[in-house]
C-alpha cells in the first residue's frame, strides 16, 4: 500500500479532498456493485419459487400420485376366531373361506443328547480345520433359499454358545437352541418346500451340525395351510397370505374333513395334468435339440468353414497365437513382409535393438511401419518357423472379426449394385469417392452419401466378401433362431419337471392331511365370510390436504407477486454500511429485497397455466358426472383477494363419494396421455385423459425448468442461466471501474502533488527574496 501525505507546502487536508473526489467518480462503481446485488437477490428468489412448487410437487408425488396413496380400503370377517383379514386398496369383492383343513407349521430338527455344554469349544467337536457352515432354509415364498447363508467363526476360542449365537443373527432363516446337550433348528418360515429338498439343508460344514447330535435327528417337517376359498382348494406356505387385495391370516381349522377331500381331489387332478403333459415338453426338447444340433454340424459349420476357413494351427502354435497383442494389427501383414521380417537379426531381448533393427534395414517405410506397431511378442512368434502359419491364422480371425463388426441389417439389406459400388471405390481417396458418388442414383446416395470416408473404406475393402458374408448371415441366423427355439423347450422341459415336483409335493401334502382327519367328527362350520368396503374419509382427507397444500403454494407465489416494490431502497454499499447499526442494515434489506419478483411474468404464466389445469375433465374414466374437479365440490374461490386458490363444497364432495369412491380418486390417479383427433368438419378436439396429478406435475416440471433457465438451480455454475450471466457481466464492468478508479485516484494524487511542489517552490523563492532584503 502507497504512503501518501499531502498538504505539507499548502497547508490543505489533500487525503480529505481526494476522498470526496473518490465519491462522486466512484459512484458508477456503487451502481454497478447495487446491479449485481439486485441480480443475486433475484436469482435467489427464483430459486425460492422453485423450493415452493417442488414441495408441492413432492407432495403429489408422496401422497396424491398412486390409489393406494389415497385410497384406504377396510375389510371385516365374520368370524375372527378362525380367520382376521385387512384390506389393501385393491381388495375387492367378497371371499368365502369354506374350510381349513391345516394350518402352516414350521420345520424343526432335534439333534441327539450329546455329552457337550455351551462352553464346549467348536474345535473340540470338529478341529480346528472347519471355521464356517452353511444353512440354507425355506424363504417366506415356501421356496428354499437360492442361496446358503455362511455363517463363520474361530473354532478355537468360539464355543457352542457362540455358534447358536451367530447362526441367530445371521440371514440364515432358522432359530437356534441348544441346552443340555441338546440343539435344535427351527425354520423361521412356515411351510413345506415345494421342491421337496427339505426346509433346512446343511452345506459346507455339515460335520460340526453331525457332531451335535444333527446326523440322527428328530425333524417335525413343516406343513402349508390347506384351505378352500371360493370353491377353489389350494394351499400356502404360511398361515398370512393375500387374496384378490385381502391379507388373511388362518386362525384355526375347521370343515376339516371336507376340506382335505376337495383338496385330494384337486391335487390329484394337477398331480395327474402334469404327469400328462411332461412327455410330450420333453419330446419337443428333444426334437428340437435334434434340429438344432444337425444344422449346427452340418450346413452351419460347413457354412463357417468355407467362409473364414478352418483353424489347423497345433497346440503349440496356438499357444504362440494366442500370446499375439493385437490380431488386427497382426493381419496387416502379408507373406512378403513375413519373408523380410524373417530375414532381419533382431535381438528380442532388447526393445530399443528391435527397433534399431527395424529403422536400419532395407525393408520400405510402408513395412517399417506395420512392423514398428507389432509387440516383441508378436515379431517373435513370426520369426518363429511357425509364422506363416501364425500369418494365416491371423488373417482368418482378422477377416472374421470384420464379419462381426459389421450391421447385420445393414449387410443383408446391401444389393448387389451396392456391392459393385463399393467395390469401385476400393483404394479411392476421399474426393475420388465423392466424384464417384455423384454419379450413382439416389438409392446409392441416401445409404452410403452420409458415410464416414474411414468406414466407406472399411466396406470397400470387404467388398468381394460381402455377398459370401450376407450367404453366411443368413445360415448363422437360421442356426440362432434353432439354439433358441431349442432353449425355449428345454426351458419348457424344466417348467414341466418343477411342475410335477410340485404337485407330487402339494399331493403328498393333500394326502398327508387327509390322512390326519380321517376320523374327524367336528361338526360343520359357516363359511367365514371376508368383505371390504372403501374408506371415504381418509379419500376426503387426502383431497382437504391436497387443497390445503396447493393453495399454501398459490399464497406463496401470489404474495411474491403482489409484493410491494421500493425504489427507493437500492441495495447498500460496503461504505453505507458503515455508518448503521445491524438492526437498521437489516431494515434497510427487507425493503432492497422486496418486490423483486412483482407482476414477474414467468412466475404468473406459470400459475395460470397451473391453474388451467383444475378446468377440463378427465377424460376416460367412465362416469361422466364425476369426471371434473367441479363435479366433486373442489371450484376456484370467486373472491379475487383470494387470487385463484380452491375452495370445498363439503356436500358435493360427499355426495361424490358416496356414489362412486373409486372413480373420485381414478380423477386425481389416473395414467393417461393427451391426444388430438379431428371431428367430421375438420375441428381439431384434444382429448385429455391424464389425473389431476399428473396434469399438475408436468406444469410444475415446466414452469421449474422455465426458472432454471433464468436463474439456474442451487450449485449451478453463472454461465449456465440467463441471470448468472449478467451476474459475470456486471463482475467484469466492476473489475474495469475499479481498475478506472485507481488510475483517477492516481492522477488526482499527481496533479496535488504537482501543486504541492509549486508551492514549496514559490514558497523558497520568497523566502530567497526576503533573506536579500534583509
Amino acid at each position: 500500500m502507497v504512503m501518501r501525505i499531502g498538504g505539507l507546502s499548502s497547508g490543505m487536508d489533500i487525503d480529505s479532498i481526494i476522498e470526496k473526489l473518490m465519491q462522486a467518480e466512484r459512484m458508477p462503481l456503487n451502481k454497478a456493485f447495487q446491479k449485481k446485488q439486485t441480480l443475486e437477490w433475484q436469482r435467489d428468489a427464483y430459486r425460492n419459487v422453485n423450493a415452493s412448487t417442488q414441495k408441492f410437487n413432492q407432495f403429489l408425488k408422496d401422497k396424491m400420485w398412486l390409489q393406494s396413496q389415497i385410497m384406504k380400503k377396510t375389510a371385516t370377517s365374520s368370524n375372527e376366531n378362525l380367520a382376521t383379514v385387512k384390506a389393501t386398496s385393491t381388495a375387492t369383492g367378497t371371499l368365502n373361506i369354506e374350510s381349513v383343513t391345516q394350518i402352516a407349521t414350521s420345520t424343526q430338527m432335534i439333534g441327539r443328547q450329546t455329552e457337550y455344554t455351551g462352553s464346549t469349544k467348536i474345535s473340540t467337536l470338529v478341529g480346528e480345520s472347519v471355521k464356517s457352515v452353511e444353512i440354507q432354509a425355506i424363504d417366506k415364498n415356501g421356496n428354499l433359499a437360492e442361496k446358503p447363508a455362511t455363517i463363520t467363526f474361530d473354532p478355537t476360542n468360539d464355543t457352542v454358545d457362540d455358534l447358536v449365537k451367530k447362526i441367530n443373527q445371521s440371514n440364515a432363516g432358522v432359530t437356534a437352541l441348544f441346552e443340555n446337550g441338546q440343539i435344535s433348528l427351527t425354520a423361521n418360515n412356515s411351510g413345506s418346500v415345494k421342491s421337496g429338498n427339505g426346509e433346512i439343508v446343511f452345506g459346507q460344514g455339515k460335520e460340526l451340525f453331525d457332531a451335535l447330535g444333527m446326523d440322527n435327528a428328530t425333524t417335525n417337517s413343516g406343513k402349508n395351510a390347506i384351505f378352500k376359498v371360493n370353491g377353489i382348494s389350494m394351499e400356502r406356505s404360511s398361515n398370512t397370505f393375500t387374496i384378490s387385495g385381502f391379507e388373511v391370516s388362518l386362525k384355526s381349522t375347521f370343515n376339516a374333513k371336507s376340506g382335505a377331500a376337495d383338496r385330494l381331489a384337486a391335487a390329484q387332478v394337477e398331480l395327474n395334468n402334469a404327469q400328462a403333459a411332461l412327455p410330450g415338453l420333453e419330446a419337443e426338447r428333444d426334437s428340437k435339440l435334434l434340429a438344432y444340433e444337425s444344422y449346427r454340424d452340418n450346413t452351419y459349420k460347413n457354412a463357417y468353414k468355407n467362409t473364414f476357413g478352418e483353424n489347423n494351427l497345433t497346440a503349440e502354435q496356438q499357444e504362440k497365437f494366442d500370446k499375439l497383442s493385437n490380431v488386427g494389427k497382426v493381419a496387416l501383414l502379408n507373406s512378403a513382409d513375413l519373408s523380410d521380417l524373417q530375414s532381419l537379426n533382431i535381438d528380442y531381448t532388447d526393445a530399443d535393438s528391435i527397433k534399431s533393427s527395424i529403422n536400419n534395414s532395407s525393408l520400405t517405410d510402408e513395412q517399417k511401419a506395420k512392423l514398428l506397431r507389432l509387440s516383441s511378442d508378436d515379431l517373435q512368434a513370426l520369426q518363429s518357423p511357425d509364422g506363416a502359419e501364425i500369418l494365416e491364422r491371423a488373417h482368418k480371425v482378422d477377416f472374421e472379426n470384420s464379419y462381426k463388426t459389421l450391421d447385420k441389417k445393414f449387410l443383408n439389406d446391401l444389393t448387389t449394385d451396392d456391392i459393385a459400388f463399393l467395390s469401385e471405390i476400393k483404394g479411392k481417396t476421399g474426393s475420388e469417392i465423392e466424384q464417384i458418388l455423384a454419379g450413382k442414383d439416389d438409392a446409392i446416395k441416401d445409404k452410403f452419401g452420409k458415410m464416414d470416408s474411414m468406414d466407406l473404406n472399411k466396406l470397400a475393402d470387404l467388398s468381394g466378401s460381402l455377398e459370401d458374408f450376407q450367404q453366411f448371415s443368413a445360415i448363422e441366423k437360421t442356426n440362432n433362431e434353432n439354439a433358441a427355439a431349442y432353449k425355449t423347450a428345454e426351458n419348457n422341459a424344466v417348467a414341466g419337471q418343477k411342475r410335477l415336483d410340485e404337485a407330487q409335493k402339494s399331493y403328498d401334502n393333500a394326502k398327508a392331511a387327509s390322512d390326519s382327519v380321517a376320523n374327524d367328527t367336528s361338526p360343520a362350520v359357516a363359511a367365514v365370510n371376508l368383505t371390504s368396503t372403501t374408506d371415504t374419509k381418509s379419500i376426503k382427507d387426502s383431497i382437504q390436504e391436497f387443497v390445503k397444500t396447493y393453495n399454501e403454494m398459490v399464497d406463496s407465489l401470489n404474495s411474491l407477486l403482489k409484493e410491494k416494490k421500493y425504489r427507493d431502497y437500492p441495495p447498500l454499499t460496503s461504505e453505507q454500511r458503515k455508518d448503521m447499526s445491524e438492526n437498521e442494515q437489516k431494515l434497510w434489506d427487507e425493503k432492497a429485497k422486496s418486490g423483486l419478483l412483482r407482476s414477474d411474468s414467468l412466475i404468473r404464466d406459470g400459475l395460470s397455466k397451473i391453474r388451467t389445469q383444475f378446468m377440463s375433465s378427465v377424460k376416460g374414466l367412465g362416469d361422466d358426472t364425476i369426471d371434473s374437479l367441479a363435479e366433486i365440490g373442489i371450484t376456484t374461490s370467486d373472491k379475487l383477494s383470494d387470487g385463484g386458490k380452491l375452495v370445498i363444497n363439503e356436500e358435493k364432495l360427499d355426495k361424490a363419494l358416496a356414489k362412486d369412491p373409486d372413480q373420485v380418486v381414478q380423477m386425481f390417479t389416473n395414467s393417461g396421455s393427451v391426444s388430438t383427433t379431428t371431428d367430421e368438419n375438420g375441428r381439431k378436439i384434444t382429448q385429455d385423459s391424464r389425473g389431476i396429478t399428473q396434469r399438475l406435475r408436468a406444469e410444475i416440471d415446466a414452469l421449474t425448468k422455465n426458472i432454471e433457465k433464468k436463474a439456474g438451480r442451487e450449485g449451478a455454475t453463472d454461465q449456465t442461466h440467463s441471470l448468472g450471466r449478467n451476474i459475470v457481466e456486471s463482475d467484469d464492468r466492476i473489475t474495469k471501474l475499479q481498475a478506472k478508479l485507481k488510475d483517477i485516484e492516481a492522477r488526482y494524487w499527481k496533479q496535488f502533488t504537482a501543486m504541492e511542489k509549486a508551492i514549496n517552490k514559490a514558497n523558497q523563492q520568497s523566502s530567497m527574496f526576503i533573506q536579500g532584503a534583509g
